[in-house]
């Protein structure tokens, strides 16, 4: 089967980004002997710089899948330039794929859903099946945020999002709420199927004499108890909370935040204007390397801003978390607190409140020795049940031979 996948922010695991789409073609390519091409963006989005050769060189070559890397306008703010950076994108995919063979299958991602409609009229003219994967639901994540108030923007991504919900062959979700969400817009539930987040469990091993000096490159000592955030540090993590949080630590306490974003800046003052020498700002780092920062810390944090939209979120960290094994606080109400509460992963700590998710901190602090190490059995379970990309790539693989089949 010949795989065309597009996602402008996908990256490979060398690099900080999003891994699911580079992990999926990977595992087509490898294990199912799938022809895939993987379209990406040569600017890196969360570090708002170009992928370098040297960066490209070090990428693992895969027999059957080849990585398109497609020009896209650099910006550094999120101002009207990121909205050129995303037509720029949609429009060099567009026209990159008129050039070749035709594929048996396309799959376009959101957010934004410009790739997507470009995903749509290029499997129209194809002649192949559509298949939108919806990883934020855009344009209401953007309005709930209050990222988007221009009536006539609004009206198109709406228009353009009921338009590729009821065009495409196929919608992928990552979480519950998604096909709901989707279902409610009166599309048939059958047409939406369920592929979320996970974790190659082959990717990492733990390694306790890495741990100290992880623990020194993050600036913490031994003997400190240190909870661990991983991610993007936009306005919708809420990340201000969890750097206030700060205020409340007990001495032998840190919190290391690892990422970058638009909110970076924010941070890094509220922590120097008031001193929380107790909060570490580092920069993003390979996916490769993350789980070793995380082996290294005692518990990891979701925090998501207190909106109704995010209630049905799966954040990445959910099953990195849970693969490494770390107690778990979610600011997250919803879908996450649910899987978090029902598996015994970790607690809630409440939304965008500081105190509360100190005290969360020090409540996962006084578990005792067994009751984490049947926190890191029960996360394996988790894992194994619903977050193995493996066994989540071939549930992806059956869903598009059906399609192409049918087709």
């Amino acid at each position: 089967m010949r795989i065309w996948l597009a996602n402008h922010y996908a990256v490979p695991p060398n690099i900080a980004g999003i891994t699911r789409h580079y992990e999926l073609a990977r595992e087509w390519a490898q294990e199912e002997e799938a022809e895939v091409t993987l379209f990406l963006s040569k600017f890196v989005h969360p570090r708002r710089t170009f992928i370098t050769e040297a960066e490209k060189e070090g990428i693992e070559k895969v027999k059957g899948l080849k990585l398109n890397w497609l020009w896209s306008f650099p910006h550094k703010q999120n101002d009207f330039r990121r909205i050129i950076n995303m037509g720029s994108f949609a429009v060099v995919f567009f026209l990159a794929g008129l050039l070749k063979k035709k594929p048996d299958v396309l799959i376009a991602s959101s957010p934004h859903l410009f790739t997507a409609f470009a995903g749509w009229m290029l499997a129209k003219l194809k002649g192949c099946p559509f298949v939108l994967e919806v990883r934020d639901l855009w344009p209401d994540s953007l309005i709930k945020m209050g990222g988007l108030n221009n009536k006539h923007v609004v009206k198109l991504l709406t228009w353009m999002e009921s338009f590729l919900y009821r065009n495409a062959d196929k919608i992928i979700v990552l979480t519950e709420h998604q096909r709901t969400f989707i279902a409610d817009k009166g599309i048939d539930l059958n047409k939406i199927d369920l592929i979320p987040n996970g974790i190659v469990v082959s990717s990492w091993q733990p390694n306790p004499e890495k741990r100290t000096a992880f623990r020194r490159k993050m600036g913490v000592t031994e003997d400190q108890f240190v909870a661990i955030y991983t991610g993007a540090h936009g306005p919708a993590n809420a990340l201000e909370y969890v750097v206030k949080a700060g205020r409340h630590l007990k001495p032998d306490t840190a919190i290391v935040l690892i990422g970058d974003g638009p909110e970076k800046e924010k941070l890094q003052q509220i922590k120097q204007e008031e001193g929380l020498d107790n909060i570490h700002l580092l920069d993003p780092v390979p996916k490769s390397e993350i789980f070793d920062y995380t082996y290294a810390a005692d518990c990891g944090i979701i925090s998501l801003a207190d909106n109704e939209v995010f209630r049905g979120a799966r954040p990445n960290k959910l099953f990195d978390y849970t693969f490494i094994g770390l107690p778990i606080i979610s600011t997250v109400d919803g879908e996450v607190r649910e899987i978090v509460e029902k598996n015994q992963v970790g607690v809630f700590a409440g939304a965008e409140n500081p105190q509360g998710l100190a005290e969360a901190i020090e409540r996962v602090r006084s578990f005792s020795d067994q009751e984490r190490e049947e926190i890191k059995r029960r996360g394996r379970e988790y894992i194994d049940r619903e977050g193995d990309r493996k066994k989540l790539a071939h549930r992806f693989y059956d869903i598009l031979r059906e399609l192409v089949n049918r087709k």
